[in-house]
């Protein structure tokens, strides 16, 4: 993707604090880690239902220490337009924009979203937290996959949800849980929203 968009985007990649540990694979795509060998996640979690496949309800850890790192990022990388996640990624990036909305002070904060496989958090609080502060008025892409099994569309659109309806646009691809390749129709979708994104920051300076 970096090498896809480079004329159209500088990317800035920030790793998750969390070593997956000893959780299965099935669990940690459940949770939306990375399945990896040494993945690593944003938090910790606890399933709340483990009898119950894919599990809906968890207890969350660590997410403050994220929250911490991803701030910490932004700061040393600022002027940051936007901020792009996959799977766990996309929710933790919807989380973070939720907690910084809540001070009430959008400076210093991501303008756009790219959100792909995204979920609204298994952890109650957590998803109170997105759900209080919604709709958040970043402009945002979704992008879902029609076969994907670990993150249904019906779970990506309970996020997607949560952002502004006339500034979000929802791209669903052929594939299961996964970045799409960066080309053809999936391409042209990401360079129109990275276009429509930039005449929006220049038109606001």
């Amino acid at each position: 993707m970096r090498k896809s968009l480079k004329s159209h985007a500088e990317f800035v990649f920030v790793d998750a604090p969390y070593l997956t540990e000893s959780a299965t694979e099935q669990d940690v795509a459940e949770s939306g880690g990375s399945t990896a060998s040494e993945g690593r996640t944003w938090w910790q979690w606890t399933d709340l239902d483990p009898g119950t496949r894919p599990s809906r309800a968890a207890s969350y850890t660590g997410w403050s220490a994220s929250q911490e790192a991803i701030h910490a990022a932004l700061e040393q990388n600022w002027p940051v337009d936007g901020i792009l996640g996959f799977s766990q990624g996309a929710t933790a990036a919807a989380l973070y924009l939720s907690h910084a909305s809540r001070g009430g002070n959008n400076i210093n904060i991501p303008r756009w979203a790219v959100l792909i496989g995204g979920f609204m958090p298994r952890d109650g609080s957590c998803a109170a937290v997105i759900k209080e502060t919604a709709p958040l008025q970043q402009r945002s892409l979704h992008v879902t996959g029609e076969k994907d099994e670990l993150v249904p569309t019906e779970r990506s659109e309970e996020l997607w949800k949560s952002f502004e309806e006339k500034y979000r646009t929802v791209y669903s691809h052929g594939g299961a849980h996964m970045v799409p390749t960066c080309s053809g129709e999936f391409k042209k979708a990401m360079v129109k929203f990275l276009d429509e994104v930039k005449a929006v920051v220049v038109t606001q300076l």
